[in-house]
């Protein structure tokens, strides 16, 4: 039962190197600032906070936990908690051009708790569960969610990959023509069905691979 549970993926920061997406760690890696407090917060540090393992680091720390006898399970999550990566790269949202403070403010928080970039996408800076998630209407989201597996998991011995898949609200997905077009050539009944078929085609890509 010796297990390290890896968090490296969330709204707040991407913390793992994907080389083919570079973005990732140079946009994603770092916010620009962090509410103070609980949530909602008393206020904004105004201070960015980042930083990011090289995939290098990865296989050092992996090593280091393996001499011990413990496993190391990488979590990237999917389709929720994604807001890093779209800031990084939007196109990944249903609606790229809908700045991540109109999230903030749609999820309760205080306008005066934000600093910095309020017009485009940006890391996340407080904490909870936001509705701009991983857009499952484009196949560019598979291609791109595809592509950053097929580098992870080659760095974890680990027969065990986490994926997320929980707080992801479908707020967005209703909204977006791309998704809904998706649900009427599947003849999806639940929106729900969308999540499920995210995981699902990522796991086959995982089994194709045979990693």
């Amino acid at each position: 039962m010796n297990y390290f549970h890896w968090h490296l993926t969330e709204d707040q920061g991407w913390r793992i190197e994907i080389k083919k997406y570079p973005k990732l760690t140079q946009v994603g890696g770092y916010r620009n600032g962090t509410i103070i407090g609980r949530y909602p917060g008393t206020g904004n540090t105004h201070q960015q906070y980042g930083g990011f393992y090289t995939q290098e680091q990865v296989k050092e720390i992996v090593k280091y936990a393996s001499d011990r006898f413990i496993t190391v399970v990488p979590e990237i999550e999917m389709p929720g908690h994604g807001s890093a990566a779209i800031a990084a790269y939007p196109y990944l949202s249903c609606f790229p051009e809908k700045p991540t403070y109109y999230f903030f403010k749609k999820a309760g928080n205080k306008p005066g708790n934000w600093a910095g970039d309020t017009t485009s996408k940006t890391v996340m800076q407080s904490w909870g569960v936001y509705d701009d998630i991983f857009c499952a209407g484009k196949e560019s989201t598979f291609s791109f969610l595809q592509d950053v597996l097929d580098e992870v998991l080659p760095l974890f011995p680990s027969k065990i990959v986490h994926i997320g898949g929980d707080e992801a609200p479908k707020t967005n997905w209703q909204n977006c023509p791309n998704c809904q077009k998706r649900i009427k050539d599947l003849n999806i009944k639940a929106t729900v069905s969308i999540k499920l078929n995210t995981t699902f085609k990522v796991i086959l890509f995982s089994e194709w691979k045979n990693i």
